[in-house]
């Protein structure tokens, strides 16, 4: 599995280790800047959650960069509200996004996802569906952090930000 610096699990504002965890209307915040594009070093995860079969109902999740690192294990994120800049929803869980508000404030281009698969054999992805993606900047849905990342996106309204590629590759042409 690809695994982050240890900045960016460190950078964490509220961490779930335990299976089962379920709450409702909460608000999870980061307040680092917006770091500028192609900055290193600047994550600032809102919520990392490195449990199975976990749910958040009604939460709002502020950040930039890395808002939500989606770890381990399988979650549910239902009627959310997600914003940041760059992988702002990243990982390597098996999560549904149902009825969620993305939205990006990137300064330029933004990146929504950023799964981190790294076999064929691995049961992971994000599902976004019946949710929304807004932003004011151009945007890409994700990027290929593992060589096998999977994220679909399906009965979700996106405004006219999103870049028509919709897939950004990494630089690695194996990524696609």
């Amino acid at each position: 599995m690809v695994q982050c610096g240890e900045k960016t699990y460190g950078s964490t504002t509220f961490a779930v280790n335990s299976p089962y965890f379920l709450a409702k209307n909460i608000t999870f915040q980061n307040t680092t800047p917006v770091p500028a594009p192609g900055v290193v070093g600047k994550q600032a995860v809102a919520l990392r959650i490195s449990a199975d079969t976990t749910t958040f109902v009604g939460y709002k999740f502020l950040g930039a960069q890395d808002t939500i690192y989606d770890h381990l294990g399988k979650h549910f994120y239902k009627d959310c509200y997600i914003e940041g800049s760059v992988d702002f929803i990243f990982g390597n869980s098996l999560s549904l996004f149902e009825g969620c508000h993305v939205h990006a404030i990137a300064q330029i281009i933004g990146v929504v996802t950023a799964q981190g698969r790294s076999s064929m054999l691995e049961d992971t992805g994000f599902s976004v569906v019946n949710s929304k993606v807004t932003g004011s900047r151009a945007l890409y849905l994700g990027r290929a952090w593992g060589p096998f990342s999977r994220v679909v996106f399906a009965y979700t309204y996106m405004e006219n930000i999103i870049i028509p590629k919709g897939w950004y590759n990494w630089g690695d042409p194996n990524r696609e």
